[in-house]
């Protein structure tokens, strides 16, 4: 059995995830394309501090290039749409027959408890939904705004997810069984659609096989993936494969089939404790060392934080939610990703109206302390202005760091490069 070292483990992953070598100097929208087909899927979140996550994957891959390029893929050119693909997600339009059967099992009430808890909100609310369908067929897209509350209804509770609105949930659960889509956003609001009319193309006889199914996001999951263990396969696409009582049984025979195909190759990965299994042609590539680049923590890269911690030795924290007292890196905190290493994290906001982009913390890995060079701060900086362009802000603050004295690093050597950055400390 091929052995490889957590380091060669490491490149591999960071190559299948297209963060290898320097991002291309002339993106284009096919570019843009071809990376989300190559990774399977682009999580899209909310939060908006900075640019929202979907676009800050891109950029890590891509560097600064025109953000509506993503919508026009979307909305557009139909070459993408939304769906539950590890989280909600731009997935390529190419996989939509892989996850017709998930919608399928989500009006019939089969497979999981969600899917069954669906089917039964839908039996009890069967009038409201068929006036929510009735007036989209009339009208057109809608967004959750097109709808009113209840006469009498009560204010919603904060947090909220459907607010005080039941027509929210209807939204939420034809899209989630398919019989809307997502047709575009304005304003980043979703605007539902009948199926029909954004894929009209799709016919239910079309539906793959669940073997076919099954391998083909496999292979998918593998070739984003690099490097994968029948425990941490699963997590990519969200698939129930790692369920069971002997937990991981059917992701291996997945992975296993694909060994047999040639695509995959088991291997043995130092300090994991159990086999792992590489795409056999990335074995086949020579790797660049990775770029330096900030990466969102719902970038694929990391977001699975068992792989994240097993690969990078690095704990993930999404602390948005957290309350801020008791924060430990911050409201957003981005890893950075240096020499093929996740070597700390930084918290950042941009202020667009005043053109001020602020690293309000920037946290290094205990064990890079010391080893944190001029090399690393200059590649760090030129990162950070490409980032805070990408952010439409001129001017780039930074307020703290542990250790502090990476703060004062940082700051020379932005204010040494000139230009249009300005370093700021408050």
């Amino acid at each position: 059995m091929l052995e490889l070292s957590i380091k060669e483990a490491r490149r591999l992953a960071i190559g299948a995830q297209l963060l290898a070598g320097k991002p291309p100097k002339r993106p284009t929208k096919q570019m843009m394309l071809d990376t989300i087909r190559h990774l399977g899927a682009l999580q899209i979140d909310s939060i908006s501090v900075v640019a929202r996550s979907h676009h800050i994957v891109m950029w890590s891959r891509l560097g600064n290039h025109p953000p509506e390029w993503l919508d026009e893929l979307h909305a557009t050119d139909r070459a993408l749409f939304e769906y539950w693909a590890h989280a909600a997600a731009f997935v390529p339009i190419e996989h939509y027959p892989f996850f017709r059967r998930m919608m399928l099992e989500h009006q019939n009430g089969t497979g999981n408890s969600w899917t069954k808890r669906s089917r039964e909100w839908i039996l009890e609310h069967q009038d409201l939904i068929d006036s929510v369908v009735a007036h989209i067929r009339e009208h057109g897209p809608v967004t959750s705004s097109s709808f009113d509350p209840p006469e009498g209804a009560e204010r919603a509770a904060a947090w909220s997810w459907y607010g005080n609105k039941p027509t929210n949930i209807v939204l939420d659960i034809l899209w989630t069984n398919g019989t809307l889509m997502i047709d575009g956003r304005k304003k980043f609001q979703r605007q539902y659609n009948l199926t029909e009319r954004v894929h009209p193309s799709w016919d239910d006889r079309m539906i793959p096989s669940i073997d076919e199914e099954r391998n083909t996001l496999a292979a998918a999951a593998l070739t984003a993936m690099g490097v994968t263990t029948a425990r941490w396969l699963p997590d990519y696409f969200r698939k129930n494969w790692g369920v069971g009582p002997v937990p991981g049984r059917l992701s291996r025979s997945i992975l296993e089939h694909l060994v047999e195909t040639g695509f995959a190759t088991p291997v043995r990965v130092e300090g994991i404790d159990e086999g792992a299994f590489v795409q056999s042609a990335l074995l086949e590539r020579r790797i660049p060392l990775s770029r330096t680049t900030l990466l969102s923590p719902f970038d694929s890269l990391v977001w699975h934080r068992p792989r994240t911690a097993g690969l990078f030795d690095f704990e993930l924290m999404l602390e948005a939610y957290t309350p801020a007292p008791k924060r430990r890196y911050g409201y957003f905190s981005l890893p950075i990703l240096y020499r093929d290493r996740l070597v700390g994290r930084l918290d950042p906001k941009a202020e667009r109206k005043t053109g001020q982009f602020t690293v309000k913390a920037l946290h290094l890995e205990p064990w890079f302390v010391g080893k944190d060079d001029e090399r690393f701060y200059a590649a760090l900086a030129g990162t950070l202005s490409d980032f805070a362009s990408f952010n439409d802000c001129p001017e780039i603050a930074v307020d703290r760091a542990d250790p502090e004295r990476a703060a004062t690093f940082l700051r020379d050597v932005l204010a040494g490069n000139g230009g249009d950055v300005i370093a700021a400390g408050h």
